[in-house]
């Protein structure tokens, strides 16, 4: 892989600690949220396209073929994430989404051949139950019900496909064009679901439109990162780091949000980013190729 593993590693890092700011900027919007999602995708791909324009680079009917799944499963995910984020506490939420990892470990066995160091999975476990204890001390709110976990499972099944998806297209595709090419198919996506539940879609006022912006510029940069580093480390490692984002979001809303962190959160917030610490530093040996 050009640049290496370690290139790759650190863009996984840098990306969760991008998307990690999303959870506090969706607080601070009053639009409705799907809406918010469909110009959040239309701002994110203004800026992917300067960016492919500043590289004198542009995108192909043959990328968007190429791009065309992973741009579906993407929206669709982000319609499943609303809907769940709806139905269910945000504890509940997160604790799902990080059995992601979990799952991208099986297929990153299967599918490309990858075999993480023994010592990944202890420290993974370590991870993961730092996730859980950080999310049950946090100060929660909204009720859960069995319909918004399943929404919530389903919502980190799509998410893990996407990731496959990604890793293949990686393979063919640099990752600016790839985050375009799937932004405009995710964007399409999203439009028939926006109409179809909210009947117009709204156009953000005052300082939504801010707001928006910084959703597409940050988070949305984090998007571009993760779908780099796919190109350049295992699809293993790139999920384990992303146990990273519950430890990171909160410190967000406590900065921005004025949510409060209480002591038992911190303590599982330090033992995923401790555990993290030691994941990414391990090899993962590829024996095979898809």
């Amino acid at each position: 892989m050009r640049g290496g593993p370690g290139l790759g590693r650190g863009a996984a890092v840098l990306s969760v600690a991008l998307l990690g700011l999303g959870p506090s900027i969706v607080k601070l919007v009053d639009m409705a949220e799907m809406a918010f999602v469909f110009w959040r995708l239309i701002a994110a791909a203004v800026i992917y396209a300067v960016v492919l324009l500043a590289v004198g680079s542009r995108v192909t009917w043959e990328d968007l073929r190429r791009s065309a799944l992973g741009g579906v499963v993407f929206g669709v995910n982000l319609i499943f994430f609303i809907f769940a984020m709806r139905r269910t506490s945000a504890v509940n939420a997160v604790i799902i989404a990080a059995l992601q990892p979990a799952v991208l470990l099986v297929a990153g066995s299967r599918l490309f051949g990858e075999r993480p160091h023994r010592s990944v999975y202890g420290w993974s476990i370590l991870a993961f139950a730092g996730v859980v204890l950080a999310m049950v001390s946090a100060d929660a709110s909204g009720a859960a019900t069995r319909w918004g976990d399943f929404l919530a499972l389903i919502t980190m099944l799509l998410f893990s496909a996407y990731y496959v998806i990604s890793k293949r297209a990686r393979a063919e595709m640099d990752s600016s064009t790839y985050q375009l090419a799937l932004t405009l198919v995710s964007t399409a996506t999203v439009v028939p679901f926006v109409l179809v539940f909210e009947g117009s879609v709204a156009v953000p006022g005052g300082d939504d439109w801010w707001l928006v912006m910084a959703m597409a510029a940050v988070p949305g940069t984090g998007h571009l990162l993760t779908n780099f580093a796919h190109g350049h480390a295992s699809l293993s490692m790139v999920s384990l780091i992303n146990l990273g984002y519950p430890a990171i979001a909160p410190l967000y809303a406590w900065w921005l949000v004025g949510e409060k962190i209480g002591g038992m959160q911190a303590v599982g917030m330090g033992l995923v980013m401790v555990a993290l610490g030691f994941v990414v530093t391990r090899p993962v040996e590829v024996i095979a190729h898809p």
